[in-house]
């Protein structure tokens, strides 16, 4: 089966980024747009107000008014340069970032290559006398607001590049990191699925050697080792399975969880502590109640695994010596419902959303996969639902299975 999540992701986050930049650099060119036509009309402006003052058309007030709030304001943030038009040397400037210590001579080349500079941005202005005799041109370049504007797209470019190659790498750190653990987890998984019938084995061995002479016991000890064997196939069964399309078929849910139920009994000891020999029997009853006559689509094997991690998950909850484990099997529509309630320790609200993910656990010892291996069988294999119906500390946890009625 071929997952296209991990390359959706990575197309989305490199979508985005694009977007986003281009958007960006949209807004920055229609500001920058802005600003140099607001710097265009105050430079028209000021040719204007020379124009003004050199055709000697206003009273001596006026020309005050004009030098104080036009020639000489300090709206003007970029730069001036006002040349004469018969020798083409500057005599104002404004705003040029030049050490007043250099020599004369060396200031006005650095201005004249300023003034080629501007010229190339934008066209210089010309200031007339009774629009016959041109006296000068106002030259003007950008303000550090444009220049630092447009530089903006590169840095942004820069970040957003940075930003990517990050988030490219560290996504595929996670990946990685996550399937090595979900691999780790899946052999911890067959090791810990493997070691309730190995256990039980070992000591129906021991029973064998003990009853040796008796040959009802040992008949009935063959017996139990007979389902240790079948288990052991059908976890070889289920681990096969996983990957692949399982086919599901018409299934009593009552019985299918009955066979649960009746190889559990005789063996929750050794599933509590581990070993056979020394153990302390835990008193846990184990109910099925319900409907009996309940059909759904499943695949046995996979069904029985669920079941049977549901029931381990609620044996290693009761932490008392006696306890209950309940399977409530009711109709309801197109929908069979299997509530799965335990008299354990609960589950706290703040980790309620975490139990299902790969790798959490509150137990010592387990992975964490059993129950997020058991709602990816019902709701991926079965399209189904597993959730926590209720759950409430010191008292219990419910777990809800919604299946398909067979129809």
């Amino acid at each position: 089966m071929k997952s296209y999540g991990s390359a959706n992701i990575k197309i989305a986050l490199l979508v985005t980024g694009v977007v986003i930049i281009i958007a960006t650099l949209i807004y920055t060119q229609v500001l920058v747009s802005d600003i140099l036509e607001r710097e265009r009309d105050i430079a028209n402006l000021y040719a204007k107000s020379i124009e003004f003052i050199a055709n000697g058309d206003s009273e001596s007030g006026e020309y005050n008014f004009i030098f104080n709030n036009v020639v000489n304001s300090n709206s003007i943030n970029f730069p001036i340069v006002v040349t004469d038009a018969a020798s083409k040397s500057p005599t104002f400037t404004k705003n040029l970032e030049i050490d007043s210590t250099i020599p004369k001579d060396k200031r006005d080349l650095l201005i004249r290559e300023m003034i080629i500079e501007m010229d190339e941005v934008n066209q210089p202005i010309k200031v007339s006398y009774q629009d016959s005799l041109t006296l000068s041109y106002v030259h003007y370049g950008q303000s550090k607001l444009v220049t630092r504007l447009k530089q903006l797209p590169i840095i942004q470019f820069m970040v957003a590049g940075i930003f990517i190659f990050l988030g490219y790498f560290g996504f595929n750190y996670i990946k990685r990191t996550e399937q090595s653990n979900i691999w780790v987890g899946l052999s911890k998984e067959t090791a810990h699925q493997l070691g309730t019938p190995l256990s039980s084995l070992m000591g129906w061995n021991e029973l064998i050697k003990v009853n040796a002479r008796n040959s009802d016991k040992v008949s009935s000890l063959a017996n139990e080792m007979s389902n240790d064997i079948d288990r052991l196939s059908k976890i070889a069964n289920r681990f096969s399975k996983i990957g692949s399309r399982p086919d599901l078929k018409p299934g009593n849910v009552h019985e299918i969880i009955q066979k649960v139920v009746s190889y559990f009994k005789i063996r929750i000891p050794t599933i509590n502590t581990g070993t056979f020999e020394g153990s302390t029997k835990k008193k846990v009853g184990l109910v099925i109640k319900g409907s009996t006559d309940a059909v759904a689509l499943v695949n046995p094997d996979l069904f029985e695994w669920v079941i049977e991690n549901l029931t381990k998950n609620a044996l290693d909850a009761i932490e008392n010596s006696a306890g209950s484990i309940t399977f409530d099997i009711e109709e309801k529509g197109t929908h069979i419902f299997i509530d799965v309630t335990d008299t354990g320790k609960g589950i706290d609200l703040r980790f309620k959303k975490d139990i299902f993910r790969p790798g959490y656990s509150t137990k010592q010892r387990g992975w964490g996969l059993g129950l997020s291996l058991s709602k990816r069988i019902i709701e991926t294999y079965h399209k189904g639902k597993l959730l926590v119906k209720d759950s409430e500390p010191g008292k219990g946890t419910t777990f809800r299975i919604r299946l398909d009625k067979e129809v």
